[in-house]
């Protein structure tokens, strides 16, 4: 068989099995070196609809100028629409505190999808191949990323495809020849510089010297590495599901008042799986905490019920059976609209709760509940308002003398931590606290001030809220 004929053969299908069918326009990063420009003319040669996008860097002076005009006389030639940009990588590295190589591969992915996106293209193709999947691994190596950070480079990655992932630099420097396809040689890539230039000068000749072949060994190790990375992912998602509880804000029947709780973690579930550390780890990376801030989530496993972790405007609370993740309502306390509502009405909501007053004509006496409260209508400074409480707060309550800290109030009543932060008080207009009101899971706890006198007036005022 002719060998161009069998590199075509051998593209199309690796551009096929990248996901990319007939007819769909291609973006085709081209930087006029050996690989890009034998991915130009590979994708001329099947017929394929594709778009050259051509970044000039101007870090190379006149060598960057002519890698643009390489570029553009090739696609004037073949009649290939080119498109070329020119970015201040050196303003973005300095800007960012990156290397130079690191803002550029910014800069250029980032206008590569917005062309996509303009021109309506399917994919941005890249000329990555075997030898660069090699020298991405070891980079990683030795940069000390996580197991699961060492797998491959894909052949499709979102909307960007790699259809040379199995190509060697031999087998693409053979076509171009072939072809008598024009390249620019970057004289950077000689340059021992950049890591990746060292491990490509370098490490990789010694490597093949002591081993031919490791090379191809080495990729073939990370396509392992993606596969088994994918089953590990699939694993942990399988475990995550059981082990982490969303809130359901399809069952918030207040549609007007926020719900903290992000999700709970089961710890039952959390201790029996091989996965518990890796699924509370990958939670809270999500959430953006940090490795200080996750080592000492690890310990709220252990931890005794109230114990709580805050990084930010996330709260982890260790309950009886969960860790409750929560956003804390910081913002929140400082809006007034928010942290208190005045009883001015005859009915409304407050903090996740529905509340009802009335006044009421009653002979015989108020049935008792946690959930009403009734005061003398004449004996109370109106208006009443409802809020949070707050650290300080102190009540008189009903059968005890002197005055307690509400804080103690609710350590007596082992109100659990999370449920605590919900805590209610009913002030009146002198901002004496009548009332305190807290709502856990399964269970309501209130105390009334003995100060609150209730007399045989027949005008009652009777509060009665709903969970």
């Amino acid at each position: 068989m002719n060998l161009q004929h069998h590199y075509k053969t051998r593209f199309q299908n690796d551009l096929s099995g990248c996901g990319v069918t007939d007819g769909e326009l291609v973006i085709v990063a081209c930087s006029g070196g050996v690989d890009s420009m034998c991915l130009v003319n590979a994708m001329l040669k099947i017929g394929a609809r594709f778009e050259v996008a051509h970044v000039n860097f101007k870090l190379r002076g006149a060598d960057s100028e002519a890698d643009s005009e390489s570029v553009m006389s090739w696609c004037e030639e073949n009649g290939v629409v080119c498109h070329v940009k020119h970015l201040p990588a050196g303003k973005e590295a300095e800007q960012k505190g990156n290397g130079i190589q690191e803002a550029a591969r910014r800069l250029r992915y980032a206008w590569f999808e917005q062309l996509r996106v303009e021109r309506g293209a399917s994919f941005i193709a890249v000329a990555h191949h075997l030898k660069d999947q090699t020298e991405t691994l070891l980079i990683n190596l030795l940069r000390g990323v996580s197991p699961s950070s060492l797998g491959a480079m894909a052949p499709r990655n979102v909307n960007t495809v790699r259809p040379f992932l199995s190509w060697s630099q031999e087998e693409i420097e053979d076509w171009v020849k072939l072809d008598k396809v024009p390249f620019r040689e970057d004289l950077s890539n000689k340059s021992n510089k950049y890591l990746r230039n060292r491990i490509r000068n370098e490490v990789l000749p010694l490597l093949e010297s002591i081993r031919p072949g490791a090379t191809s060994h080495l990729a073939e190790w990370t396509n392992r590495l993606r596969s088994q990375a994918a089953a590990v992912e699939i694993s942990m998602s399988d475990a995550s599901r059981d082990i982490v509880q969303y809130y359901d804000f399809s069952s918030n029947t207040s549609s007007n008042e926020p719900v903290n709780e992000i999700c709970r973690i089961n710890l039952k579930l959390l201790g029996e799986s091989a996965w518990g550390d890796r699924v509370l780890d990958k939670l809270l990376l999500e959430r953006k905490w940090p490795f200080g801030s996750r080592e000492q989530a690890y310990l709220l496993k252990r931890a005794s019920i109230g114990a709580e972790v805050v990084f930010e405007d996330d709260s982890l609370v260790r309950e009886r059976e969960y860790i409750i993740l929560r956003k804390l309502e910081a913002e929140n306390a400082k809006n007034e609209s928010y942290s208190a509502c005045t009883l001015n009405t005859e009915n409304g909501t407050f903090k996740n709760l529905s509340w009802t007053c009335e006044i009421v004509d009653l002979e015989m006496p108020p049935p008792k509940s946690p959930e009403i409260l009734w005061l003398d209508f004449h004996s109370i400074e109106h208006p009443l308002i409802w809020r949070t409480w707050a650290n300080g707060d102190k009540l008189d309550p009903s059968g005890m003398e002197g005055s307690v800290n509400i804080s103690d109030l609710l350590t007596q009543w082992k109100v659990p931590h999370l449920s605590r932060a919900t805590a209610r008080v009913l002030q009146d207009a002198k901002g004496n606290i009548l009332w305190v009101f807290v709502a856990g899971e399964d269970k309501v706890w209130s105390r009334i001030s003995r100060n609150v006198s209730i007399t045989k007036s027949t005008k009652r005022f009777v509060l009665e809220v709903k969970i």
